[in-house]
């Protein structure tokens, strides 16, 4: 009996130290949108995605809007404890990425304030002719000091990642308003005929 007692005991602690502020939030778990990748301590957000209706735009125009939507910033992460989704560990970095040129893929590096939350990421668009895709990794929140740092963003509740990707919809949301008053097609709409699925 004494034994059993103390395996139950044992076994409550254990599950306490599980059920702590490191597991994932339910939300970012049922998320097709939002991909969690492990650290040291527990998961944090890796990647967050989402896609928006085609916009055919020139490069200056794309350039243009980007300029225009982000507040661009060179900063580093505090920790280099991530490991990305293909299982490479190492230090990362926002640097600063010019477009292609030729006006599909563009990337850039920025920094965006959002309920009281000041967050970095790097964003990379593509521009297919079914969608405009806004995909933000290296993802981070200022951590207080005065050097520019910022730290990886917690995939748990007590984190509030669902916040932070609210915040990320709002700069591609930004973003996607300016391309939609340059277009030349009706945004969603190609050549094919493809329209966007409601």
């Amino acid at each position: 009996m004494k034994r059993t007692w103390m395996g139950v005991a044992a076994l409550t602690l254990m599950t306490g130290c599980v059920s702590g502020q490191y597991i994932v939030d339910d939300r970012v778990s049922e998320s097709r949108e939002i991909n969690p990748v492990q650290g040291a301590d527990g998961d944090y957000l890796g990647s967050f995605a989402v896609r928006r209706p085609y916009t055919d735009v020139t490069p200056m125009q794309l350039e243009q809007c980007l300029d225009a939507g982000i507040q661009q910033q060179q900063v580093n992460l505090t920790s280099g404890a991530l490991r990305d989704p293909l299982g490479q560990s190492g230090g990362m970095a926002f640097n600063g990425m010019s477009g292609d040129g030729g006006g599909e893929v563009s990337g850039i590096t920025g920094v965006t304030h959002y309920e009281g939350r000041d967050l970095a990421y790097r964003l990379e668009i593509q521009r297919l002719p079914e969608a405009n895709y806004y995909y933000f990794d290296r993802l981070g929140e200022a951590s207080g000091g005065q050097d520019n740092q910022f730290a990886p963003i917690g995939a748990w509740a007590e984190a509030s990642p669902i916040q932070v990707t609210q915040g990320l919809e709002v700069v591609a949301d930004r973003v996607q308003s300016c391309l939609e008053r340059g277009a030349t097609n009706q945004p969603g709409e190609d050549a094919t005929g493809w329209q966007p699925q409601s």
